[in-house]
């Protein structure tokens, strides 16, 4: 590492990358670390060596920007979301995803279901949020804002009940996985912690988007407290700045606030297992990082591990030149945030995007999947269709390998 793409040279002529996967989307692992990948036809699961396609009657079941996560329960059922008829819909399978049932979430919006993301497993059905975009300023182009809603469905002899939203937020910036998979959404028991950005008045002096984190107690069923302001993510008013949460093996809640062009900032709470008991300072994850898009996971050791676009000046491969290069760093339990180290350089300098996503298995493998896109449009036009990738990493980020089926085919027994 890292890979250095040429121009019209990228992984399948490189190193003869010709995956029996679909590559499509990310892919998610159950309990027994089966994996589920969305393509842009269907959501497919591996049986007996194939990869087959799950339906679900008329709902559209395929994978699309902001619906590709799968999410499951301790239960092992396994969940995703869906937008059909002006409404959200929650998709339920008992039967490994062989077959499916709809549940209707009410009106329609930007959607986020709990993923798995380390050490954190819903004693019931995912937590959902939906962001109802309400404004838009005709004069910041990235302020945009929403009401933000957390929705827990309840388990009701065998069918799920969906209860009435709770309003987080009426200044939410939205939810989003344009790049990166920030969870927005970790659960401890029956303890739900959510985490967003904030728009703010344009006309206030802040030093970036304020995030904030909330507990929610599902047994309770009620917010355990106001939401805690735990840092912010510069520039103000700006959607790319969303924030993330991961939760460890000791139920320590770990908070990156989002950033666009600068360093994402760390915090830590003080309690385990809650937003409500005090947070350390928010701290830069390296000096003078101009990072965007947040991805992180928490490994089985509690390693926190990150991906993100990282801008490089003067650097090769592009000496004389600004490019963006996906890079990645991890943070070891006690020990500061490690130096970034790349995994990716572009061909061309100038403008570009990784539309990355990294993901967890139930083994602790690292897998980030990516696609390239670059500024200009003569290489676009020149490369049409389907250009992501897989790579994993099964030794704590140390080394980074394009994946195989048969790394895929790895179960927890």
């Amino acid at each position: 590492m890292p890979i250095m793409l040429r121009p019209y040279t990228h992984e399948n002529r490189l190193f003869g990358y010709l995956p029996r996967y679909p590559t499509d989307w990310e892919p998610y692992f159950d309990l027994q670390n089966r994996p589920y990948i969305f393509t842009d036809r269907a959501l497919t699961l591996l049986h007996a060596g194939r990869w087959i396609e799950a339906h679900a009657g008329n709902m559209p079941l395929r994978g699309r920007s902001g619906l590709t996560k799968v999410a499951f329960d301790c239960d092992n059922d396994v969940y995703v979301l869906a937008r059909w008829r002006a409404h959200a819909w929650l998709l339920r399978s008992t039967d490994a995803g062989r077959s499916f049932t709809a549940y209707d979430l009410g009106r329609d919006g930007r959607l986020d279901i709990e993923h798995f993301c380390g050490h954190n497993v819903p004693p019931g059905p995912p937590p959902v949020l939906r962001a109802i975009e309400r404004e838009r300023d005709p004069k910041l182009f990235w302020r945009r804002i929403s009401d933000l809603e957390l929705i827990v469905p309840e388990q009701r002899g065998g069918r799920l009940h969906v209860p009435d939203p709770i309003l987080l937020s009426r200044n939410s910036l939205g939810v989003g996985t344009h790049s990166g998979l920030a969870a927005s959404i970790v659960s401890g028991g029956s303890r739900i912690h959510v985490v967003w950005a904030e728009a703010t008045d344009p006309a206030d002096k802040v030093p970036g988007v304020p995030t904030y984190v909330v507990t929610y107690d599902r047994a309770e069923r009620r917010l355990l407290g106001e939401p805690v302001l735990v840092g912010y993510g510069a520039p103000p008013n700006d959607i790319h700045n969303r924030p993330s949460i991961a939760i460890d093996s000791r139920g320590y809640l770990h908070v990156l606030t989002g950033t666009h062009g600068r360093p994402f900032r760390y915090a830590r709470s003080l309690q385990p297992n809650t937003a409500h008991a005090g947070w350390t300072r928010a701290e830069p994850v390296g000096p003078g990082l101009p990072q965007t898009y947040i991805g992180m996971v928490c490994g089985r050791d509690d390693t926190l591990h990150l991906v993100y676009r990282l801008w490089r000046r003067r650097r090769q491969p592009h000496p004389l030149a600004t490019y963006a290069a996906l890079a990645y760093q991890r943070k070891r339990p006690g020990q500061p945030w490690e130096p970034p180290r790349m995994l990716l350089l572009a061909p061309f300098s100038e403008y570009s995007i990784y539309y990355h996503r990294l993901t967890i298995d139930r083994l602790g493998r690292l897998f980030l999947s990516y696609d390239y896109w670059s500024t200009y449009w003569f290489y676009r036009n020149d490369h049409p269709g389907h250009r992501r990738a897989l790579i994993m990493s099964a030794d704590s980020g140390e080394t980074w390998k394009l994946v195989s089926q048969a790394d895929l085919e790895r179960l927890t027994n």
